[in-house]
């Protein structure tokens, strides 16, 4: 094999194997912030739990183009390379699987959340209105005195 070749499958290999990395920590985020959600946890924990594996996506998303680029690469190599490339995709398309199964899962307890602060939202708007009725028909009504007292 040509050395060229050879720095490009090594390549091919060390994006992959980078790819995986953070699709694994993608996974860790997502299922954290899941155990985050259902434990009704700290709206600054999760905030950070967010912004951070945002970050991760954007890291992702940023490698992204060299992923695509290994398709092109694998389809050209040999047995032995096309086998260890195609384990690391299987690979990360496990996790990916996993990671959309879970942020489905989350998007349900999001909206589980919203819905209960809209309620509560609801409930305290309810209770300003009571207060203030009942502070009119106080206002409105006559004194009663204990003449006998």
């Amino acid at each position: 094999m040509p050395s060229d070749e050879t720095n490009n499958v090594e390549k091919v290999i060390e994006i992959l194997t980078l790819q995986l990395k953070y699709y694994k920590e993608l996974f860790v985020h997502t299922s954290a912030l899941k155990e985050m959600l259902m434990k009704n946890c700290n709206e600054d924990l999760l905030s950070q739990k967010m912004e951070e594996r945002g970050l991760l996506i954007d890291k992702i998303m940023s490698s992204k183009k060299y992923y695509d680029s290994i398709k092109e690469c694998t389809d050209s190599a040999d047995n032995k390379i096309k086998a260890c490339t195609d384990k690391l995709l299987q690979e990360i398309q496990q996790i990916l699987n996993s990671v959309v199964i879970f942020d489905t899962e989350n998007i349900a307890l999001i909206k589980n959340h919203i819905k209960d602060i809209t309620c509560n939202l609801e409930k305290i708007q309810e209770s300003k209105h009571f207060a203030n009725d009942l502070k009119k028909h106080m206002s409105n009504s006559p004194v009663f005195v204990d003449v006998c007292g």
